[in-house]
């Protein structure tokens, strides 16, 4: 199944040199299409893979991390006609964004300040100075398919317009919260808590129809 992506675009920021990287999501086809971002640098690439039942799945690079996400989404979600924004679990950050061009730069120049702001205040020279190099054995990141189920159903609910908070800003980030997950609104601090601990939990989660935060 071909999909109709309407010159949709993807973008994120490579961990090695801090560049923008901007591709065109076209060709993506049947469950196991993939297509392959690469950052000019050469110290990473972001792929995109048909995930079958009209899903994509997205591997990113995490500037903020060592590690790459992954993400699964709705097939649906390249047809919007607002920009997706995926986030770094850990801080909450946004490192991915789908969408249309004229959506996806004043994005990029956010995150830009964003990781100035974080930079500074580490008084870092090198985006990989805020990047963790060492982890104790209680500072090991939860697991991450809680993450991507989580994801998964607040990002499809989303596209569909059903997920809701009292300013409608439609700016919903999510975060590990020591019972799960909690995905909030940036602007007015709304939030809807899903207590999930393991992944088999979190799945069932899947069968919510809307979300609303308060």
């Amino acid at each position: 199944m071909q999909r109709n992506l309407k010159k949709k675009h993807i973008a994120y920021r490579c961990p090695e040199c801090a560049v923008a990287t901007v591709g065109l999501v076209l060709g993506l086809g049947d469950e196991g299409g993939l297509l392959r971002i690469k950052c000019e640098c050469g110290g990473s690439a972001l792929d995109i893979t048909g995930g079958g039942e009209d899903k994509i799945k997205i591997s990113a690079p995490c500037v903020y991390c060592r590690d790459s996400h992954s993400y699964t989404l709705a097939g649906s979600v390249l047809g919007r006609e607002t920009l997706t924004s995926l986030s770094c679990p850990f801080s909450g950050m946004d490192i991915v964004f789908l969408g249309d061009m004229e959506d996806i730069s004043p994005a990029l120049d956010k995150s830009a300040n964003e990781l100035s702001v974080i930079m500074a205040s580490l008084d870092a020279e090198d985006v990989r100075d805020i990047q963790p190099q060492d982890m104790d054995e209680d500072e090991c990141p939860p697991d991450p398919a809680i993450f991507d189920t989580i994801n998964f159903v607040v990002r499809d609910l989303e596209a569909e317009g059903r997920v809701s908070c009292p300013c409608a800003s439609g700016e919903y980030r999510l975060r590990f919260t020591d019972d799960g997950m909690q995905v909030y609104c940036e602007r007015c601090g709304a939030s809807f808590n899903f207590h999930a601990r393991s992944a088999a939990v979190a799945e069932e989660y899947l069968s919510l129809d809307e979300i609303k935060l308060g």
